[in-house]
């Protein structure tokens, strides 16, 4: 790195606040590569893991840095912290905070309460108070909590955290008026430090249920959203009038200012998009763009029609977003299928990014009332949207005629669709090392027991492929998929090994994506199959992924979140690069998720 040590920790606590801790995961991973005794890059690195759902793995690196003779307090709090993440992960899903594992969170509590012996801090001292409310022991909960007020009330540190304290120690004390008024105290701070503000409220939110508290009482400390934005676009055939636009900027403006729209993610074309993703930079907020395909090839088809003006708005947003991703690396070609898949990928991110905040969520979509196309376009967005229960603030827009501009049957463009599928491609660690006897092993014992996974899920398989030990299929839904995999790695584990002629088992890599692919005929094999670049870029992650793993793409999570099954983990794995130098894509481990996901991680 050629930056200097103080400028990558300041990107780190900058990125720790907007709440991105794929992001946050990335830079303290790199810079650990440079700096790797360095302590606070250590602790970054298990506190990044902490949030992706990666405990255990955290746990292990916590202990193997030795943070735990830290002489921080916050730093040696986080083993407490990760120990009452693995402790939520009892509570069976829907059941109430009252029915937790009380061993599990005595153990936490005991972990605060030596940091609080060593230090005197009232974070470890609170934090403490609430485990062991939690636990059942009420009489240490309240003994601590007083302990914690007083030390609060003397600290000349950051306001934030002081106040923090003193709200959840008057809850734990069931003094509700007094929390309130603190409550609102510690709002006025941390403005724009989304990520202390969403915890605070969650562990406030947490002891609340457990004393049946009103939660109303938490309603100033987290008013932000995460949106999904949306809406027509307006092009010289149908531009958009000086009068019109005004108005529009103007009742944008009021929605993210009623609704304290913090965090956006959506597209780019000209128009609304635009219009809405500066009025979020214009705000504070922070922009997450997500264009169909290149930004080049995006501008000409659906800003550059528009006029120029258009393109420099465009590229000042491109310019100051927080992030801008191509949702795949193929080319137009004419097809309007491209958009559609960006804009079901977006929308899972935003559900993504909500949940792993533990914040508001709605979409924010200008349209004209026009019921006529309901699978492409604002409309299209606005019913997906609400299928799945989600709030949407609607802006009336101006009449809009459609451009006919997404798909050309003649000129260059060919008259083949692609159609958005899940695509997983897998193989054996180990395969290539078998010999002959090993190898009939395989296909005689093996592969009907894989074949036997597959049959179960033969109707939601659109195609099934492999050759050797190599398994590619494409299903219409990620959670399809996703199952698939699980259940090929459940299956393998449960095979006895021991007789083939092998240092190590036989293990599955797995590599899950969701892209356009087309559905073309095979000329050789006499029937059809799917084939696309992101198909390419999906078994070009398989080899890269750890054996006995399933690893996802980021637009594979972001279908799993929208889809709306709520039964998989996906930890973040990092910025990985794929085989044969295809590029490096976010990646994420996925597995099954037995408990409950509502209060994991997002408690401080």
């Amino acid at each position: 790195m050629s930056r200097s040590l103080e400028e990558i920790k300041s990107e780190i606590i900058s990125t720790q606040k907007s709440g991105d801790y794929l992001r946050e995961y990335d830079l303290s991973h790199a810079a650990l590569a440079n700096y790797p005794d360095d302590e606070f890059f250590q602790y970054c690195f298990v506190l990044a893991l902490a949030k992706c759902n990666a405990h255990q793995r955290g746990l292990e690196f916590f202990y193997s840095y030795k943070l735990h003779l830290s002489s921080s307090e916050y730093i040696r709090s986080l083993e407490a912290r990760i120990l009452k993440s693995l402790a939520f992960l009892s509570l069976e899903k829907h059941a109430h905070v009252t029915d937790l594992d009380s061993q599990r969170f005595n153990a936490a509590a005991l972990t605060y309460h030596r940091a609080f012996s060593e230090t005197g801090g009232h974070y470890s001292a609170i934090n403490a108070a609430t485990l062991y409310l939690l636990s059942g022991d009420h009489t240490k909960a309240k003994e601590l909590a007083k302990s914690a007020i007083a030390i609060a009330r003397e600290d000349r540190g950051p306001h934030y955290f002081a106040l923090a304290t003193q709200a959840e120690a008057y809850l734990l004390l069931n003094r509700p008026d007094e929390a309130h008024r603190i409550i609102e105290e510690v709002a006025k701070h941390n403005i724009n430090n989304l990520l202390p503000r969403a915890k605070t409220h969650n562990q406030l939110k947490l002891i609340c249920e457990y004393l049946n508290i009103k939660t109303d009482i938490l309603a100033p400390l987290l008013p932000d959203t995460v949106i999904h934005y949306c809406g027509h676009a307006f092009y010289n055939h149908c531009p958009l009038s000086e009068n019109d636009e005004l108005e529009l900027v103007k009742r944008i403006s009021a929605v993210i200012t009623a609704n304290h729209c913090s965090v956006a993610y959506g597209s780019l074309m000209a128009g609304s998009d635009i219009m809405i993703a500066e009025s979020i930079l214009k705000h504070g907020g922070e922009l997450n763009i997500w264009l169909p395909f290149g930004i080049e090839g995006f501008c000409e088809v659906s800003v550059r029609p528009a006029g120029e003006h258009w393109v420099e708005r465009f590229y000042r947003c491109i310019e100051h977003a927080h992030s801008v991703t191509c949702a795949t690396e193929s080319e137009f070609l004419g097809d309007g299928s491209l958009f559609n898949y960006c804009s079901d990928v977006t929308m899972g991110m935003a559900i993504m990014r909500a949940n792993t905040m533990s914040t508001k969520l709605m979409q924010l979509a200008i349209w004209d009332n026009n019921t006529t196309s309901k699978t492409r376009g604002t409309y299209s967005n606005i019913l997906k949207w609400k299928k799945f229960g989600k709030h949407s603030e609607i802006i009336p827009s101006p009449t809009i005629i459609p451009k006919q501009y997404l798909h050309k049957t003649g000129g260059h463009y060919p008259a083949t669709l692609r159609e958005s599928h899940a695509i997983l491609f897998s193989d054996m660690k180990g395969f290539s090392k078998l010999h002959d006897r090993d190898i009939l092993w395989y296909y005689n014992e093996l592969q009907p027991i894989l074949a036997a996974v597959l049959d179960k899920f033969q109707s939601e398989i659109q195609h099934l492929d492999t050759w050797g030990d190599a398994i590619y299929l494409v299903t219409e839904k990620a959670s399809t998929a996703a199952k698939i995999a699980i259940a090929l790695n459940d299956a393998l584990a449960e095979i006895d090994q021991r007789h083939i002629e092998l240092k190590e088992p036989l293990l599955m890599r797995i590599g899950l994506h969701f892209g356009p692919v087309y559905k073309v005929y095979d000329h050789l094999m006499k029937c059809f199959t799917y084939s696309s670049h992101d198909v390419t870029k999906t078994a070009r992650i398989e080899p890269v992924t750890p054996p006995g793993e399933i690893f996802g793409t980021e637009p594979f999570v972001a279908m799993l979140e929208l889809e709306g099954e709520n039964w998989a983990s996906c930890e973040y794995a990092g910025t990985l690069s794929s085989a044969k130098e295809f590029g490096a894509f976010r990646m994420f481990h996925i597995r099954t998720k037995l408990k409950s996901p509502s209060l994991i991680c997002s408690l401080s």
